[in-house]
């Protein structure tokens, strides 16, 4: 299965968002947006049990396009685009579909007597 890295999604969301042309590099100053805005989304997905993102270096390239998608929308405004509560809404019900009656590797927490 193809993954992606954390990094390799915020290229992505750059790109859609117009801060990134083919052949440059992400300034810091957008990189350290986007990862704390990266972070804020993956807890968020986690928190509204959507998907668990458990490893930042694997993943799934099937999820990357829409996360990229959310991401930006999340971003958007920081860069002059208006956010889209639909643009939200389809995503993540793309994102739910993609993960339901598979394995989430979310840890588990035992419940003793």
């Amino acid at each position: 299965m193809a993954t992606f890295t954390r990094r390799e999604l915020i290229d992505q969301t750059a790109f859609k968002l117009g801060a990134l042309s083919v052949g440059q590099t992400l300034s810091a100053e957008d990189l350290a947006a986007l990862d704390g805005m990266a972070g804020s989304l993956f807890d968020q997905l986690a928190e509204d049990g959507i998907l668990m993102v458990a490893d930042d270096d694997a993943i799934p390239a099937s999820w990357c396009l829409y996360l990229a998608i959310l991401l930006a929308n999340l971003a958007g405004p920081d860069y002059g685009a208006a956010m889209s509560p639909d643009v939200k809404v389809v995503n993540e019900a793309i994102l739910r579909r993609l993960v339901r009656g598979t394995e989430t590797y979310e840890p588990q927490t035992p419940d003793y007597f």
